[in-house]
C-alpha cells in the first residue's frame, strides 16, 4: 500500500505539480490500457488575452490568481502529466475558478489540440441566450458537454429551477453530456431533482462530478449513498464520475479508498462510471494522485477497470453532441 502521507500537497503552491519521478515509489502500476481523464482544468498565465474573472474558488479568488499565475494548466503542462500519467485524452472542463463563463482559453486549446482535448463548457443555466449558444458551441467547436454547478444556500439549485428548462431542452436536444455539481448540504435533495430532470430529458447523459458527493463518514453502512443516490440506478442516462478530489476527501476522513470504489462500481456498474484526475485544481503530485486511483481498482476486473478508466468516458463525451 502506498503511504498516501509522503505525498499529499502540503500548500496550494503544489496544485500545479505536474508528477513526482516514478523511481519516487516502490511500486508504480502501469495498467495495459490508456486513461481517459474526465475531469482535466486547463488556464493560462497569458492574462492580456485571457483576463481572469475569478468570482468563486475553493481557496478564494487572490490566492487562484496566484496560482495560475505561478502554475498555469495549459496543453503542455497538462499533457506532460498525461504522458507520463498514460493517459490518452481527456475532457477539458472549463474552470470557473479562473474564467467563470468565459470559455475562450477552453475552446482555443480544444481546437488546437481536438485528438486530445474534449470541450466541456460551463454556462449560465439560466441565461436568456444559453440554448442559442449550446447549439452554436456544439457545432463550431464540438463542445461534448456543458457543466452546470452552484449551492443550495441561497435557495434551489440554480441549475434546478425552471429558468433553467430552456438550457436543458436544449441540451437533450443536441445530446450534450451534462455534468452536475450541485454544492451544499442537501444531497438527498438534489439527488431526487437529478432523477426528475433524467426522466424529463433521457437524451442527456448527466454525468454526476465526484458521484454526487457521498459521504461514508456520515453513512458508513452504505458508503455514503443516500437512498436518492440509490434511486438513480434507474436511469440509463445517468453516470458517475470518480474523482481525485473524493479520494483527497476520503483520505481527510481516514476511509480507504479501495472498497469505496469497488462499492460505488457494485452499486452502479463500470459502464456507467468514469474516472477524472481533477488536475488544475487538487493539490499534490498528480503522478501520485493516478497512482492511488489505480491501486483503488486493482481488485476489478479487466473489463470493469477498462470501463472505468477509458470505455464510458469516450462512449458518453461525443464532440459535437449526440443529436437528437
Amino acid at each position: 500500500m502506498i503511504d498516501r502521507r509522503k505525498f499529499i500537497g502540503s500548500g496550494i503552491a503544489a496544485a500545479g505539480m505536474a508528477a513526482l519521478p516514478q523511481s519516487a515509489f516502490a511500486h508504480v502500476i502501469k495498467p495495459s490500457y490508456r486513461l481517459w481523464d474526465a475531469h482535466g482544468h486547463f488556464y493560462t498565465n497569458d492574462v492580456d488575452k485571457y483576463p481572469f474573472n475569478s468570482r468563486t474558488a475553493r481557496y478564494g479568488p487572490e490566492i487562484m490568481v496566484a496560482k495560475a499565475m505561478r502554475f498555469p494548466q495549459t496543453p503542455k503542462e497538462v499533457f506532460a502529466f498525461w504522458d507520463e500519467s498514460g493517459i490518452g485524452k481527456g475532457a477539458g472542463v472549463q474552470y470557473s475558478s479562473t474564467y467563470r463563463y468565459d470559455n475562450s482559453y477552453l475552446l482555443d486549446i480544444a481546437a488546437e489540440h481536438p485528438d486530445r482535448i474534449v470541450p466541456v463548457v460551463i454556462l449560465d443555466p439560466q441565461a436568456a441566450e444559453t440554448p442559442a449558444t449550446l447549439a452554436r458551441m456544439a457545432k463550431e467547436s464540438r463542445i461534448a458537454g456543458v457543466r452546470f454547478t452552484g449551492t443550495d444556500r441561497d435557495g434551489p439549485f440554480p441549475f434546478f429551477a425552471d429558468a433553467a428548462a430552456p438550457a436543458w431542452e436544449a441540451a437533450n436536444a443536441l445530446g450534450l453530456v451534462v455534468v452536475l455539481m450541485p454544492i451544499g448540504g442537501d444531497t438527498p435533495g438534489a439527488m431526487a431533482s437529478v432523477a426528475q430532470h433524467a426522466a424529463k430529458y433521457p437524451n442527456a447523459n448527466i454525468l454526476l462530478d465526484h458521484i454526487g458527493f457521498p459521504r461514508p463518514w456520515a453513512l458508513p453502512d452504505s458508503w455514503g449513498l443516500t437512498p436518492q443516490h440509490l434511486a438513480l440506478k434507474d436511469f440509463p442516462n445517468v453516470y458517475y464520475k470518480y474523482t481525485t478530489l473524493l479520494i483527497e476527501q476520503l483520505h481527510a476522513e481516514n476511509f480507504p479508498e479501495k472498497p469505496f470504489l469497488e462499492k460505488m462500481v457494485e452499486t452502479f456498474g463500470a459502464k456507467k462510471m468514469c474516472w477524472g484526475s481533477d488536475v488544475g485544481n487538487t493539490p499534490g503530485s498528480m503522478f501520485a494522485w493516478v497512482q492511488y486511483a489505480l491501486e483503488s481498482a486493482s481488485g476489478l476486473s479487466q473489463q470493469d477497470q477498462e470501463d472505468l478508466f477509458w470505455n464510458t468516458a469516450e462512449r458518453i463525451h461525443v464532440p459535437g453532441g449526440r443529436g437528437g
